[in-house]
């Protein structure tokens, strides 16, 4: 189904994701590439930097396999919506949460196994602050807790940002957030604001659970006014995605969001630092090409199978969001 039936592919890979994960597992996704009959082009990258200007020069239509962590995936995908390949997700990282939520093996060599059953699916791509991401970008008291998950001396996996959260509680005081999402703006005292795409993070934390990764929308999830029970509650739910009625939560969705506060605050996507407050964020609709499951949850419904590298469509929406962003740093 995917139409990647052997042939060259090019292989990223980030030798720190998952505390090594990707490098251990790097033998055994080429082993399983090359009885799959492709031509493997590995290329083990220096940084994410490296991960998107290798992506970007890969031939329109070819295949791109990438083994890492969720940021990692993020950063190659920049590279991709400019090139038009098409990229397999392979699960090298910690949290693997964009891979869990497409649907597909978190043992890379059955996904690679599996390509036959796969069809390229249209992502949209999120862009904050200059950084690409699939999964979600995330500010307050959950960036708080990935920067003490990943500060975390022990290897807990799933666990990392239950940990982080719980030692980020004692320290989260009287934050006011402005959120302007397409125009319309409010200002709330509150924990986090998450903005979702494919709508997932923190080892499994469906903090969007909603979020279809190609409808053209963000899906804007805050949490306002709450003890630290109530905030330990929301994210004990959320592994369910059952916290969207809470009468705390706010949700919205758009294309074109501004966040502020009144404390000096990270924003993060898919795991990385993407900058400080304010921050802005926009979205290439269908920007980006990926191998999936046809019956992937990440997608919608009506979600149409299949990607044309378009320049009247994605990409051009992409180019577009980056422009912006650089005049926004100009001012």
């Amino acid at each position: 189904m995917s139409g990647f039936a052997g042939g060259p592919v090019l292989l990223l890979v980030n030798p720190t994701a998952g505390r090594g994960r990707g490098l251990r597992l790097l033998p055994r996704a080429l082993g399983a590439l090359e009885d799959a009959g492709f031509t493997v082009q590995v290329s083990v990258t220096d940084s994410l930097e490296q991960a998107t200007e290798r992506a970007r020069t890969a031939p329109r239509g070819s295949l791109v396999a990438v083994l890492g962590g969720d940021g990692f995936l993020g950063a190659a995908a920049a590279g991709a919506a400019d090139s038009g390949a098409v990229l397999l997700p392979l699960a090298g990282g910690r949290g693997n949460d964009t891979i869990r939520r497409l649907g597909l093996d978190l043992d890379p060599a059955k996904t690679i196994g599996g390509i036959n059953g796969l069809a390229v699916r249209a992502l949209d791509l999120g862009l904050v602050n200059g950084r690409a991401y699939l999964g979600v970008a995330n500010v307050g008291f959950d960036g708080l807790a990935n920067e003490y998950g990943n500060s975390a001396r022990m290897n807990l996996g799933p666990f990392t940002y239950l940990y982080g959260g719980l030692k980020a509680l004692v320290l989260w005081r009287n934050v006011r957030f402005t959120l302007t999402v397409d125009g319309r703006s409010s200002i709330f005292p509150g924990w986090f604001i998450a903005v979702g795409n494919v709508g997932q993070y923190g080892g499994g934390l469906r903090i969007c659970p909603e979020a279809k990764a190609d409808d053209g929308l963000l899906d804007v999830v805050s949490l306002g006014r709450a003890t630290a029970l109530g905030v330990a509650l929301t994210f004990l739910r959320s592994y369910r995605g059952s916290h969207l009625g809470q009468a705390n939560i706010g949700f919205t969705r758009g294309s074109n969001l501004t966040i502020s506060a009144n404390k000096p605050l990270n924003i993060y996507a898919d795991g990385e630092m993407a900058g400080p407050l304010p921050a802005t964020i926009r979205l290439g609709p269908r920007a980006v090409g990926v191998l999936a499951p046809a019956d992937s949850p990440a997608f919608g419904r009506t979600g149409k199978i299949g990607f044309t590298p378009d320049p009247v469509g994605g990409n051009a929406a992409m180019a577009k969001a980056k422009a912006g962003i650089a005049r926004l740093r100009a001012l």
